[in-house]
C-alpha cells in the first residue's frame, strides 16, 4: 500500500488546499481526502500531477507498505487509551444508564471490562481486544458473561439489555473505524444432559424458560449470546471448504430441531445429539468466532493489488 507524503510537503512549502488546487488540476475536495489519509487510494493521473507539481520521484513523495504495515500503523490511535474509553463509557451510560471499569494491558491494545458494584439488577465482564487481519481492522470481543444478580426481574429486559450491550460495541468499533467485529462464542457442558454441547440458536420461549427455571450458567450464557447475535447479523468463521460445508449441515440441523414446539428445550437438544451421531457430526468444542463487517471502505481488500500493480508501473 502507498503512504503518501502531501500533508506534509504542503506544510513544508506553505501551500495550502486553494493554491494547489489553483495550480492543477485537482480539486480541493480532492486534495483534503489526500492530505487527511495518507493511505488514500490515488488514481495514477492524479498521482502523475503531483510528482510533477512537487518536482520529486515516485519513492520519495510516498513509501510502499505490505497491508499488515498499513494496518498496524493505523492501530495505536485505535487501542484502548483514555479518549477511547471515555467514548465508551458515553455509549454505555447514554444508551444503557450503567457505568463500568476499564483495565487496558498489552500495551492498551486489549480490555478487561466489568461492572460497578452498585449495578443491582446484573453483573457482567468480558476482554476485548484490537488486531488485524487479512480483512482489516479487528474489534474482538474475546469473551463476555453477563449474569443476574436479582431474582426480581424480567427476561425481556435482561434480553434486550444483552442485546443492547453489544449494539454499543458495535456503535464504538463502527465509530472509530474498525473493519470488522468478531464475538467468540464457547462451548458448554450442559448439566443436565452431562454433555460438552456447542451452543445454537434458541427461540425466545426456550431461552426464557431456561433462564427462569434454572440456575443461570455458561449453558445460558452462551445459548443467549448466540441467539442475539445471529439476530443482529453475525457469520460464523469457516477456515475453509469442508468447515464450510460442515457449518451448514449443523445450521440445518439445529434450524430444524429448533422448530419442533411440541418438545421441551431438553427434547430439543436429545433430538439434535440424536441426528449429529446419525450422520457422523460431532460438536465442536473450540472457540468459534461470529463475524460481522463494519466498515469496508478503511482499506479495500482490492487496494493491494491495485498498489502492487501501481508500484511496477512507476518502477
Amino acid at each position: 500500500m502507498y503512504k503518501n507524503k502531501l500533508k506534509e510537503l504542503m506544510l513544508e512549502r506553505n501551500i495550502s488546499n486553494h493554491r494547489l488546487a489553483k495550480e492543477t488540476s485537482i480539486s480541493r475536495q480532492a486534495i483534503s481526502k489526500i492530505k487527511n489519509n495518507e493511505f488514500h487510494d490515488i488514481s495514477v493521473n492524479v498521482l502523475t500531477e503531483l510528482l510533477e507539481y512537487f518536482d520529486m520521484p515516485f519513492n520519495e513523495f510516498g513509501t510502499i507498505y505490505t497491508r499488515e504495515e498499513c494496518l498496524q500503523a493505523l492501530l495505536p490511535n485505535r487501542g484502548f487509551n483514555q479518549k477511547n474509553l471515555n467514548l465508551l463509557e458515553s455509549l454505555f451510560s447514554k444508551n444503557l444508564h450503567i457505568s463500568c471499569k476499564y483495565h487496558p494491558y498489552s500495551s492498551k491494545q486489549c480490555l478487561n471490562i466489568y461492572s460497578k458494584n452498585y449495578f443491582k439488577k446484573f453483573s457482567f465482564s468480558g476482554n476485548m481486544r484490537i488486531n488485524t487481519s487479512l480483512y482489516g481492522l479487528t474489534f474482538e470481543i474475546t469473551d463476555f458473561d453477563l449474569y443476574r444478580k436479582s431474582e426480581n426481574f424480567h427476561f425481556d429486559d435482561f434480553y434486550d439489555f444483552y442485546k443492547d450491550f453489544i449494539i454499543q460495541l458495535e456503535h464504538y468499533a463502527l465509530t472509530l473505524g474498525f473493519t470488522q467485529i468478531v464475538i467468540n462464542i464457547n462451548s458448554y457442558f450442559d448439566k443436565n444432559l452431562k454433555m460438552q454441547l456447542e451452543p445454537r440458536k434458541v427461540n425466545l420461549k426456550d431461552l426464557n424458560l431456561l433462564i427462569n427455571k434454572y440456575k443461570y450458567s455458561n449453558r445460558e450464557n452462551e445459548l443467549i449470546k448466540t441467539s442475539i447475535i445471529k439476530q443482529l447479523g453475525y457469520i460464523e468463521h469457516s477456515y475453509n471448504d469442508s468447515q464450510q460445508k460442515r457449518k451448514y449441515e449443523k445450521e440445518k440441523i439445529n434450524n430444524y430441531v429448533d422448530c419442533l414446539n411440541h418438545l421441551t428445550f431438553f427434547e430439543k437438544e436429545q433430538k439434535r445429539i440424536s441426528i449429529f451421531s446419525e450422520k457422523n457430526i460431532y460438536f465442536n468444542h473450540d472457540t468459534k468466532k461470529f463475524i460481522k463487517p463494519l466498515n469496508s471502505e478503511i482499506i479495500p481488500k482490492e487496494k493491494l493489488e491495485k498498489d502492487i500493480k501501481r508500484q511496477w508501473e512507476w518502477l
